[in-house]
């Protein structure tokens, strides 16, 4: 490996339970593929309860997670929303509580989720919660500081679910208002061509707003369509090419390739790709497209399974 050039790390989400039973056997398939980092959904787990950490889970996810020779990243809840104003300290102590735990099971990243607010809010209203956001990731920021977390703020798809929430742009602008050497982004490349097709936004111009932030990259191919089209089942929602579709590499219409050579990588990078559990027959297929697109867009080979020090 050219020791000029960043080693990228490449990896899965885990999907299922984030208990440590159901956790080695994803992990397992995981470095049997050949990933070199895992991304762990915190958010499927019990390692909060009530805005506090519950030590007992922690330890043990953590013996888990030391079976395996990973780079860990762990995401989240997807409920956090830093501009839920009546809510608020709630949504504080709760990312407290999750940085807290990212600390104890060795890892520097924690991806958490981008501002929801609804439909029709007054401007000065709407001001007021990007305020708040803004002011807490500033408070986080300290504390992640402190045990040597960076938070990730990720870009957010146009689904139903979330009536409104920030494009490339509005996570750019908010993190150059916190200003933090500890709060970067998560630059999800589906999120960002959903975005882009819906608000009819030019797509690299979107990721060349967010890429000066980016210290996180979420992976993953659909056809940037919404969810607007009546479908029972996942099969349908892939047959209409429509929702956040989290599908195999080139499933989809998503140029991951032209996209991540956008992104600036640095040293220790890590690349998700998350996959939706439907497809996790395809994890080998995955992770090997995964690699190569690293190795296109970083100009070396990715780290390999047991070089991790």
């Amino acid at each position: 490996m050219d020791p000029h050039v960043p080693p990228v790390f490449c990896g899965l989400s885990t999907e299922g339970p984030c208990e440590p039973d159901a956790l080695p056997r994803e992990l397992d398939r995981f470095v049997s593929a050949g990933c070199t980092a895992a991304e762990i959904s915190l958010q499927n787990g019990f390692t909060v309860c009530g805005g506090r950490v519950k030590a007992q889970e922690v330890e043990a996810i953590g013996r888990v997670l030391a079976r395996f020779t990973l780079r860990y990243t762990m995401h989240g809840p997807l409920g956090l929303n830093l501009m839920d104003a009546d809510h608020h300290d709630r949504h504080v102590a709760v990312a407290r509580a999750f940085i807290e735990v990212t600390a104890a099971l060795g890892a520097a990243v924690l991806i958490v989720h981008g501002g929801v607010w609804p439909k029709g809010l007054a401007a000065v209203e709407f001001e007021r919660r990007r305020a708040l956001e803004v002011e807490a990731l500033q408070r986080l920021g300290d504390e992640a500081g402190r045990r040597g977390v960076t938070l990730a703020l990720e870009n957010l798809p146009p689904i139903s679910s979330i009536p409104e929430t920030h494009d490339a742009w509005g996570i750019a602008a908010q993190l150059e208002r916190v200003a933090h050497p500890q709060v970067g982004a998560t630059l999800d490349l589906g999120h960002a061509a959903m975005t882009a097709r819906t608000r009819q936004q030019n797509l690299a111009a979107s990721v060349r707003a967010m890429a000066p932030h980016v210290v996180h990259v979420h992976v993953q191919d659909q056809f940037g369509h919404p969810d607007g089209i009546r479908v029972p089942g996942h099969g349908e929602a892939l047959a209409f090419g429509v929702a956040d579709l989290h599908a195999p590499p080139g499933w989809g219409d998503v140029p991951l390739a032209d996209l991540l050579a956008l992104v600036p990588l640095r040293e220790g990078s890590v690349l998700i790709y998350e996959l939706a559990p439907k497809f996790f027959r395809f994890i080998p297929e995955t992770v090997a497209a995964l690699r190569e697109l690293a190795h296109r867009v970083s100009g070396t080979l990715p780290v390999r399974v047991g070089s991790l020090s």
